[in-house]
């Protein structure tokens, strides 16, 4: 009985000893904090659509994932900025001012139907009629998205005031800081003659059935402009955003099916494609000369 007892203890110390690697390998695991912003109607929305992609950048990686999801543009450029999430996937803009604020950096760029670009876009109500933007626009009522978004108000904004045009006199009702499902809906019902987005997003909620092609009207598109972007923090390990990066640009082709239609994948990208965004933050006066 007592060798019995014997072999048992002893057989518990060795699989306590075998087992201790395993859990010090699993408390070693880091944790990655991914901020994501509202690009589906709901938060829970954005949550079921990407977090079986992040869960399998993240475990390619070696690292568990905490993901996050803001209320708008703006608060994802704040978190990355102060480095209260590690990754974050943002709009353009949103990257431009995380890096001016906390020297955030771009690992991807995302891909759209196979292209790394995208166009800003001003709707209008059906039936408005506008033979020439923006003069034929004046004192019409214009919906913004939030100062934290590319397409829905830096570039438009950029573009009225290289005419000399000051948005928020210029229309006869203005407002920022809608969503652009709620922006679309709002020209769509004949609640504002105007409003900002962007192409991608529109031609997904033609897709979805939410929207018909006719339920409102183009006025008015930008030059391509960069798509948006995987950015991480400012003290983010280098050798673990290279892992991340890889993990990106090595999604299957069924992997990437994983994606929400149109995006179609991710390219590494630079800080260069997102040059233009920054020169017009500056010259709005949004960035400071030398950032």
């Amino acid at each position: 009985m007592q060798r019995r007892a014997f072999l048992t203890m002893s057989a518990a110390a060795v699989a306590g000893t075998l087992a201790a690697p395993a859990i010090l390998r699993a408390q070693s695991r880091p944790v990655i904090k991914v901020g994501l912003g509202p690009q589906q109607p709901t938060q829970a929305d954005t949550r079921r659509v990407w977090e079986p992609v992040y869960k399998i950048v993240c475990d390619r990686a070696g690292a568990d994932l905490q993901l996050n999801v803001a209320n708008d543009w703006a608060g994802i450029a704040v978190a990355i900025a102060n480095e209260q999430v590690d990754v974050a996937q943002m709009g353009p803009w949103g990257y431009v001012l995380a890096k001016a604020n906390g020297g955030a950096r771009p690992i991807n760029m995302m891909l759209v139907n196979g292209n790394p670009y995208y166009k800003a876009l001003i709707v209008g109500r059906p039936g408005l009629k506008i033979s020439k933007f923006p003069d034929d626009a004046k004192g019409m009522s214009m919906q913004m998205l939030d100062t934290g978004s590319t397409s829905g108000w830096l570039v438009p904004t950029y573009f009225l005031r290289q005419r000399g045009i000051e948005p928020k006199t210029f229309f006869g009702r203005y407002a920022e800081g809608a969503s652009a499902a709620a922006a679309q809906m709002a020209t769509i019902n004949g609640q504002v003659d105007l409003a900002t987005g962007w192409d991608t997003h529109r031609n997904t909620m033609i897709k979805n059935g939410m929207m018909q092609a006719d339920s409102n009207q183009v006025i008015w598109e930008s030059d391509p402009l960069p798509n948006e972007c995987v950015v991480v923090r400012k003290g983010l390990d280098q050798a673990l955003a290279d892992k991340l990066q890889a993990a990106f640009n090595g999604l299957s082709e069924d992997e990437k099916k994983l994606l929400p239609p149109p995006y179609t994948g991710f390219v590494s990208t630079t800080h260069q494609p997102y040059e233009v965004l920054e020169k017009m933050g500056r010259e709005l006066g949004v960035l400071k000369a030398s950032s």
